[in-house]
This record gives C-alpha cells, structure tokens and sequence, in this order.
C-alpha cells in the first residue's frame, strides 16, 4: 500500500455521498428530474489526490471526460456532458426553439461553422435565450435547426442578451468542431 492509495476516496460510502451530491447539483443547474435518468453504470469519478474530492465525472469505457467540477461548486459541461444532458432530460419532448430548457443558447444558422470552430458567441448572433440566465453560468449552444454546437460561459444576463446587439454573450470553451462530430438533438 502506498502514500498514494490512502488518498484515494475509493470506499463505496464516499462515492455514494458524491453521486447524490452530483445529483442534486444536476438537478439545481441543469432542470428538476434531470438526474433521475443517469445512468451511474456507465460513469466514473476522477479524484484529486491532495484533497480527495472529486474533480470530472468521465465515461467508464473510454474515459471520455464528461463533466468537471469547478471550486464554486458549479458543473461545467463538456461537448459530450451536454449531449448526455439533453439525452437525459425530460425537455427533448417539446418541439421548438424557445421550448429549449435554460440551460441553452440558440444562435442564429449562420455562424454555425464559426460557434462549432470555438469562437465566441456575440448578443448579435443570439436568436434565443432563457431570461433566467446570468453571468458566468455554463451553458451548451445550438442552432435554429437543434444542433449542438459548443458549450461555454455566458459573460451577460440572458435579458441583456435579447436586448444588446454588440458585445460577448458567450465565451466558448469547446466547440464540436474540435473533437470532431456534430450531433442533433
């Protein structure tokens, strides 16, 4: 046994504690009824070895980041994370753009090859949005058609974004483009 493995929270009380953490974060951020369709078969916790607690949530079979863990307790979704979301929600019913849960920025179809390359996202590109975003939430952005195109960090108030037409709406962290597959939704 080494230094090494007492770090490791591998007990099944610890990570049980941490899945009804993730749950109820998934819940709070991402829509009520979200966590009860996960399927915790198919996902893995990454620890940090200095402080024990969990920083990405990754797929046991490719070890596909999903989601990370941020110091605020937020969860940032990656490309992959956002589709599972959208797979495990009980929004995708619903037809229509403005029908998308919170959590989703709509730009226009024209600047779907640049917001999928990872370029930021302007108030004058933004087609829909929810009036309950706020700054610095993580958000996944689609086109009018319903494809994902990349997720990132709102850097304005959704009512803002409706209401300027210059300036940054989003900051995006990982366009499709760049892991190489677009999805609809």
């Amino acid at each position: 046994m080494t230094i090494n493995d007492l770090k490791k929270p591998t007990s099944a009380r610890k990570i049980e504690f941490w899945k009804s953490k993730f749950k109820m974060s998934i819940d709070y951020i991402f829509g009520s009824q979200t966590a009860e369709n996960i399927d915790y078969e198919d996902l893995a916790f990454q620890f940090s070895n200095r402080t024990g607690r969990p920083r990405q949530i990754v797929q046991k079979e490719g070890g596909a980041v999903l989601f990370s863990f941020r110091p605020n307790g937020s969860i940032a979704p990656t490309i992959l994370g956002a589709m599972l979301l959208w797979k495990w929600g009980h929004f995708r019913k619903k037809v229509g753009v403005k029908s998308r849960p919170g959590w989703v920025v709509t730009v226009i179809d024209e600047v779907t090859e640049v917001v999928a390359q990872g370029k930021t996202v302007f108030c004058k590109h933004v087609f829909h949005c929810d009036d309950s975003l706020r700054a610095n939430d993580d958000v996944a952005i689609m086109n009018q058609k319903g494809e994902l195109l990349a997720v990132g960090r709102t850097t304005i108030s959704g009512l803002a974004m409706k209401q300027f037409k210059r300036g940054v709406a989003v900051k995006v962290r990982q366009g499709v483009s760049q892991i190489g597959s677009r999805n609809e939704f």
